[in-house]
């Protein structure tokens, strides 16, 4: 199996510090940012608007150390404006913050030996802030068309919870 050279760049790469991903956060963009955990974890929350017609969304991203980000979308509901279907590409939120955690990259799949498309080496405001963006682009083409054209490969939202 060939590697994506971009990958092997990557793993020659620093990782980035929580006060590098705090700095980023606090340059780049506007909300709220903030290191909690003891000094362990990263959380920003703010608004993004994925095109200029979009609605707002208020959406939390939280980084630990060893572990994979996550995104929730506190508002609006996005079950409400789902209308009962079930959502593409979410998690089964775990994360104690109240909304919809959206599955936003490939993480680590042991048994497929899969290795994430998010690393540790990459700030959050330049992958996970965007991709977030991106999938709202996406799930509100859904909500009218109900066809996800967000790519992504199905998986077992319960499983892949445990992120």
């Amino acid at each position: 199996m060939a590697t994506d050279p971009s990958f092997l760049k990557r793993l020659g790469q620093p990782l980035i510090s929580i006060s590098e991903q705090y700095l980023a956060f606090k340059r780049r963009c506007s909300g709220t940012v903030k290191i909690i955990n003891n000094d362990k974890t990263v959380q920003w929350e703010g608004t993004i608007r994925p095109t200029a017609l979009s609605r707002q969304y208020h959406i939390v991203i939280r980084y630990t150390l060893s572990k994979c980000p996550v995104c929730v979308v506190k508002g609006p509901c996005l079950s409400k404006l789902a209308e009962g279907r079930q959502i593409p590409h979410i998690y089964q939120n775990q994360t104690g913050i109240k909304g919809t955690q959206l599955c936003l990259y490939l993480p680590v799949v042991k048994k497929k030996n899969r290795v994430s498309e998010w690393q540790p080496t990459m700030y959050l405001v330049d992958t996970i802030l965007p991709w977030a963006s991106i999938w709202l682009f996406y799930f509100e083409i859904w909500i009218s068309s109900d066809t996800w054209f967000g790519g992504g490969i199905e998986h077992d939202a319960v499983e892949d919870s445990r992120r």
